[in-house]
C-alpha cells in the first residue's frame, strides 16, 4: 500500500514526537533514580544564614573544634566523671563528618542522640536540650551545616571510657530514663519575650548542660524551671564552676539587673563581674554575636527563675576559689 506524501510526512512527524517523548521520559527517570545528585537551586541562602546564626547561639564551634584544629572538625577532649569523650566531626565531610546525613537523620541525632547508622551518642552532646528546637530552626541548622560549612576530612577519635560505659548501646536505656521528647511549648502565662528567652536557654543555648547539677547517671537534674530548684543552680563542669543563675542572693543573679545580664553576655563583663574560663569562650564565640532582642529575652527569662538553694554548688564554688588561691588541694 502506498501512502500519499502528506501521510508520509505526518508519520515521520509522529515518530519523531514519540522518540522525543521517550527521551524526555528516560531523562526524568534517570534524574529521579539518582537522589544524591546535588541540586544547587534548592539551597536557600537566607536559610543558611539563619542556620549560621543558630549555630552561634548553640556555640557549636566551641565543643566541636579541637585546640589548633579546623573549625567544627571535632576532637576536643571533654572530661567527665566517667572518662574522656572527644567531640565529633560535624562538617559535611561524607566519610568522617555528617555529609551523608539526610535531614531526618540529622534531626534524630540532634533530638535523640542517634546517628545515621544507629549508633548512640553520649549526652556530652546536649541532645536532651536540642530536642526542644522548632522544626524551622532544625531545618535552618541542617542547611547551614550542609551548605555553609567547609568539609574537613578529620577522623573522629574514640572516647576513653571504661567498660561497660564504653558500650554505646547502653545509652538506649539512659534515653528511656532521662530523655524527654518534644519541641518547646510556649507558656501562655508569660510574654512572647519570656518564652523566647526560655526557648533559647533551655534549648539551643543548652545553658543547663553546664549550670545544672547532674545526677548519678550524668543526667541533668532538671531541664527547666518547672522541674525543680536544681535547674541552673550551679555545677562543676570540666573543672570549672558554672555559676548559679537562679534568684539566689548569695550565689545567683538576684543582685543583677536585666541590663547587667545583657552587658555580661554581650561584652563578658559588668561592674560586678567578668567572664573567665569556659564562660569567656562562650561569650567570645557565641553570646556576643546574639541579636540584642535575644539577649534581652534571655535576661528576662533568667530574672524570673526561682531561688535555687544548691548547697553542693555553693560548697563546690568555695572549694574551687580556695584551690585557685593556693589554700586547698582538691587533688
Amino acid at each position: 500500500m502506498k501512502f500519499s506524501p502528506l501521510l508520509s510526512a505526518m508519520a515521520r512527524h509522529l515518530a519523531g514526537s514519540i522518540a522525543t517523548i521517550l527521551l524526555i521520559s528516560l531523562s526524568t527517570i534517570n534524574a529521579l533514580a539518582t537522589p544524591d545528585q546535588p541540586v544547587a537551586d534548592t539551597v536557600d541562602p537566607q536559610q543558611v544564614e539563619q542556620g549560621a546564626y543558630l549555630a552561634r547561639v548553640g556555640d557549636c564551634a566551641a565543643c566541636h573544634t579541637a585546640p589548633k584544629g579546623l573549625p567544627l572538625a571535632g576532637g576536643l577532649p571533654m572530661t567527665t566523671p566517667f572518662g574522656t569523650i572527644y567531640s565529633t566531626n560535624i562538617t559535611p565531610d561524607k566519610e568522617h563528618g555528617i555529609g551523608k546525613f539526610s535531614f531526618e537523620e540529622f534531626d534524630r541525632a540532634m533530638r535523640a542522640g542517634i546517628t545515621e547508622n544507629g549508633e548512640h551518642l553520649y549526652p556530652a552532646m546536649p541532645y536532651p536540650s536540642f530536642a526542644k528546637l522548632s522544626g524551622n530552626d532544625m531545618h535552618a541548622l541542617y542547611a547551614y551545616f550542609m551548605h555553609g560549612v567547609k568539609a574537613v576530612p578529620t577522623k573522629n577519635r574514640e572516647s576513653e571510657l571504661p567498660w561497660p560505659l564504653s558500650i554505646r548501646s547502653l545509652m538506649a536505656v539512659w534515653n528511656r530514663l532521662y530523655l524527654k521528647k518534644g519541641e518547646y511549648v510556649a507558656d501562655a502565662r508569660h510574654s512572647a519575650n519570656w518564652n523566647r528567652g526560655a526557648y533559647l536557654v533551655q534549648g539551643l543555648g543548652h545553658c543547663g548542660a553546664c549550670h545544672t547539677p547532674r545526677g548519678i547517671a550524668g543526667q541533668e537534674k532538671a531541664l527547666s524551671e518547672a522541674e525543680g530548684q536544681h535547674y541552673l543552680g550551679g555545677a562543676l563542669a570540666d573543672n570549672w564552676y558554672a555559676s548559679n543563675l537562679s534568684d539566689d542572693l548569695g550565689t545567683g543573679l538576684r543582685a543583677w539587673s536585666k541590663e547587667d545580664i545583657v552587658d555580661y553576655l554581650k561584652t563578658g563583663r559588668t561592674t560586678r563581674s567578668a567572664a573567665s574560663g569556659a564562660m569567656a569562650h562562650v561569650v567570645g564565640a557565641s553570646t556576643q554575636h546574639l541579636h540584642d532582642e535575644d539577649l534581652i529575652a534571655i535576661a528576662e527569662y533568667l530574672k524570673s527563675l526561682p531561688t535555687s538553694h544548691n548547697v553542693t554548688a555553693v560548697f563546690t564554688a568555695a572549694k574551687l576559689e580556695l584551690r585557685r588561691s593556693g589554700n586547698l588541694d582538691l587533688g
